[in-house]
């Protein structure tokens, strides 16, 4: 009777990121929950790294669990808890979710190839965390604001018959208007000015929804107070243009990294 011998399921490197050439304490299962998360140590960094089934990610049962909210939802949470403790622990270059290698000598020769861009980018987010600052615009808001501070500057005046107030006061509005992205502009110059003394780098994001404003800052971890008295402060001074702030962090530097992503 011949005996069947059970072939052992191809395995590859799920990275999760870079760190500079510092010790690594990580006590915590992979993606997977089942292979524990390691460093290695090659061209002067760090790749946090674990191993995973490579039929996982591949072939027409990865492109299903790929698809599959109830299979992918702990396993980007997974990678997202790993990068945050590394951060936790020093400066981090995150990696996408799913970003595999056949075998160690793949990732040695990506490492080696890149280990400039790599640590170039580590040193420049070195001590620093990404904050996201997004805003909303009450255009209706907006314009009353824009209406009363014009006719308190004596650029425009209404009539004193009432009649004749609301028709100009109609032609105002739409002049307002139409000078709206001037003012967006305008705004967005001095928020910059206002932030740069205590921004180490800005990278404007995609606008979606009804956003007016989406940027990304890497803010050093000694100006974050300061960061975020000058956010308190500019929403102070625009919520009565209609303007409605939000901010979120801190984040491991992802739109930092993605400049020179491997």
């Amino acid at each position: 009777m011949r005996s069947t011998v059970k072939e052992t399921p191809k395995t590859a490197l799920y990275v999760y990121g870079f760190t500079l050439n510092e010790p690594v304490d990580l006590n915590i299962l992979g993606i997977d929950d089942s292979h524990p998360v390691y460093h290695f140590t090659h061209s002067g960094f760090n790749a946090i790294i674990s191993d995973v089934l490579l039929a996982d990610f591949t072939s027409e049962k990865g492109d299903a669990n790929l698809q599959n909210v109830a299979w992918l939802t702990p396993k980007i949470c997974r990678h997202a808890l790993i990068i945050d403790m590394v951060m936790k622990q020093g400066t981090v270059y995150p990696l996408p979710f799913g970003t595999l290698f056949s075998n160690l000598s793949a990732l040695k020769q990506k490492m080696h190839y890149s280990a400039f861009a790599i640590q170039e980018t580590l040193h420049h987010v070195s001590n620093c965390e990404e904050w996201a600052l997004e805003a909303t615009l009450d255009r209706q808001k907006n314009i009353d604001a824009l209406l009363a501070d014009s006719l308190k500057s004596g650029r425009f005046e209404l009539p004193k018959a009432a009649g004749r107030r609301h028709l100009e006061e109609q032609k105002i509005r739409k002049i307002l208007a139409t000078e709206l992205t001037m003012w967006l502009d305008s705004t967005l110059i001095t928020l910059q000015k206002i932030l740069k003394p205590v921004i180490h780098d800005v990278r404007t994001r995609q606008l979606g929804d009804d956003k007016v404003i989406n940027f990304a800052y890497l803010v050093n971890i000694h100006e974050k107070s300061a960061f975020e008295q000058r956010i308190r402060s500019v929403e102070q001074d625009y919520e009565s243009y209609g303007l409605t702030f939000r901010v979120t962090g801190p984040w491991p530097p992802y739109t930092f990294s993605q400049h020179s992503q491997i």
